[in-house]
């Protein structure tokens, strides 16, 4: 069994998931709402939300998947709180490379840094809302 995060967003997913195949890796696939056939039973969403992503997903190359969605505010949808995202990074220097592409644009809540439990750990929220836990695996 394995986990699969799926991330909520308002109007920045194709934003997020396109970066994140940059930093990642791997193909962001990205279905919108106005991809959705005729006669569907989902709500009707305001004209400027009809390219919102419906369903986001980036395979990534070591079989890793990340999911995501814009979620409406009139559907229930909220900005991501409460839950990060935690990513061995390889050695330090790696982890850092990748830690600071995170945070590039967004908030560094914990600068990454040798930790009592790794050669370096930080924590970050990136420009698109999502919150990052960066690991040194050695």
């Amino acid at each position: 069994m394995h986990f699969t995060p799926y991330l909520s967003f308002q109007g920045q997913c194709a934003d997020a998931f396109n970066a994140y195949a940059e930093i990642f890796g791997g193909t962001a696939e990205l279905m919108r709402f106005s991809d959705a056939p005729a006669g569907n039973d989902m709500p009707p969403l305001p004209e400027d939300q009809a390219n919102w992503v419906m369903h986001g997903r980036l395979s990534l190359p070591d079989g890793s998947t990340l999911m995501g969605a814009d979620m409406p505010v009139e559907w229930g949808g909220k900005p991501q709180q409460g839950v990060s995202i935690s990513v061995p990074g390889g050695t330090k220097a790696e982890a850092e490379a990748l830690f600071n592409r995170l945070a590039e644009g967004g908030k560094v809540t914990m600068p990454f840094s040798k930790s009592f439990f790794a050669d370096g750990f930080g924590m970050c929220r990136d420009r698109f809302g999502t919150a990052w836990m960066v690991t040194a695996d050695h």
